[in-house]
């Protein structure tokens, strides 16, 4: 959530390297957004500007879904 134009990238169950899901502009206005079904086990979340160079502020949320 927020203002800043944020990328997210998701990986695991238990790796830092296998990519899940990546997702740039699918949430409200310039927020990114992942939905998916995962596998038991430890998920790692990078979030990185759009823009290198850039900074600001934002919010991460998640919830299950039963």
């Amino acid at each position: 959530s927020g203002q800043t134009d944020v990328v997210m990238a998701l990986f695991g169950p238990n790796s830092e390297t296998t990519l899940v899901a990546e997702d740039d502009d699918s949430g409200v206005g310039r927020n990114a957004l992942i939905v998916r079904t995962l596998q038991p086990g430890a998920y790692h979340l990078r979030v990185r500007h759009f823009n290198p160079s850039a900074t600001g502020s934002y919010g991460i949320s998640a919830r299950a879904v039963a």
